[in-house]
């Protein structure tokens, strides 16, 4: 069976996107598959497909798992993202 590729990494990151800062209007640098979610909020984001994905009440240390291309909004104090 051949190995699984993907468009998007499937290992551990090799680096991160320390402070993203959230943008209606642009994409992140890099799409990314984990968020962290270092202060507790709500948090809008575009996944991997282009849908508008809002999610609220989000605790302090929460990790967002999917691939998230652009941050729209956020209440959240600090995200950290891994491509």
């Amino acid at each position: 069976m051949p190995p699984f590729n993907s468009a998007y990494s499937t290992g551990v990151s090799y680096t991160a996107l320390p402070d993203i800062t959230p943008d209606a209007d642009n994409d992140l640098p890099v799409p990314v598959r984990l968020i962290d979610v270092i202060g507790g909020g709500d948090v809008t984001f575009r996944d991997g497909r282009g849908s508008l994905v809002a999610m609220t009440g989000l605790p302090a240390g929460y990790i967002i798992k999917c691939v998230v291309t652009r941050v729209v909004s956020s209440t959240a104090t600090k995200l950290i993202g891994y491509p």
